[in-house]
């Protein structure tokens, strides 16, 4: 009995071993937290899915579903609002064409980025890595798939936390959520169906209804340079990504400074100050946007943005006029 006892004990011990050589194996060769920040930063573009999402800000929930393509020429995307306002936001190339059956009206931009679930970051791993500590926390499932679950800890007061949930055979991005200051959820979005590659069809791109007759309209927003004013970045890792000036009904102009760290991204708008406008500050909050509105000699500055109101506040102080305030941006 003895023997037998020894025998069937190294059996045991070696089959233990066997376990912790294969988990240390696949442990070596599982993707790192920036390796894996890395795939889902092209998956949402090189990938065909399809699918259903749903969008949370404080009480306010929203459906939406995405059907997204990859052509020879580029991504073609279709993204149809399901609750409340009927609407349907179609994306190629650097060309947005948003459409409003209540109105009957066909919204077109060009130059617009690349920003919207599942996509999410807009600079590398090892940017995002200096202002964020990122680490895989664990797996879970999420609408049938295996995923691997990642935190973003900011590395100062000055941008919220995220918290990542990654398609663990595709990389693709299938629920995010946003953490404040006190790490409450703010902000929460998920697919509650999807379905990665197999046979799209092309059909399901095509609007809705016939537009043949509607108004197009096209939002104005030109690339330039705004030698007239000053934002320099307040904040470290926020770089400015976009200067542009848009037109507001025809009436005046909009200078538009955007700063980005890779996964916030924060707007400094400059627009001539008018009677019945504020005069004293004003500041709101919605689930993860801050904003804060305020008079500066004859203009108005509106900061708005996915960070802390220390932030926001940081970027109102920044701006600088070279110019007389008499001078449109």
């Amino acid at each position: 009995m003895r023997g037998k006892g020894v025998r069937t004990g190294t059996w045991v011990a070696a089959g233990w071993l066997m376990v912790i050589l294969h988990t240390a194996s696949w442990a070596s060769d599982a993707p790192t937290a920036q390796q894996w920040l890395q795939k889902l930063q092209t998956a949402a573009d090189k990938l065909e899915y399809t699918g259903v999402f749903v969008y949370q800000q404080g009480g306010a929930v929203q459906a939406s579903r995405v059907v997204h393509v990859v052509e020879p020429d580029g991504a073609r995307e279709k993204l149809e609002v399901l609750d409340g306002t009927p609407r349907e936001v179609f994306r190629q190339g650097d060309e947005t064409r948003c459409l409003m059956p209540d109105s009957r009206t066909v919204l077109v931009e060009r130059g617009a980025q690349r920003d919207a679930f599942p996509a999410l970051l807009q600079a590398t791993p090892q940017k995002i890595a200096q202002y964020y500590d990122v680490k895989r926390v664990g797996s879970e499932r999420v609408a049938g798939l295996d995923t691997d679950v990642l935190t973003l800890g900011p590395r100062d007061k000055m941008r919220f936390g995220y918290r990542l949930w990654v398609d663990r055979q595709t990389g693709l991005l299938v629920k995010a959520q946003t953490m404040d200051e006190r790490s409450q959820i703010v902000e929460q979005i998920a697919f509650t169906e999807l379905r990665i590659g197999g046979p799209i069809d092309r059909n399901a791109l095509k609007p809705s209804w016939d537009t043949q007759g509607w108004r197009v309209e096209h939002a104005s927003a030109t690339t330039q340079a705004l030698t007239r004013w000053s934002v320099n970045s307040a904040v470290p890792g926020f770089e400015k990504t976009r200067e542009v000036k848009r037109a507001v009904a025809g009436q005046h102009d909009v200078g538009q400074f955007v700063f980005s760290d890779g996964l916030a991204a924060i707007s400094v708008f400059i627009e001539p100050w008018r009677e019945g406008k504020p005069v004293a500050e004003i500041v709101a909050n919605r689930g993860s946007l801050n904003m804060l509105s305020r008079r500066h000699n004859e203009w108005l500055i509106t900061v708005l943005g996915e960070a802390p109101m220390a932030s926001i506040r940081a970027f109102a102080g920044a701006v600088e006029i070279r110019n007389p305030p008499s001078v449109k941006p």
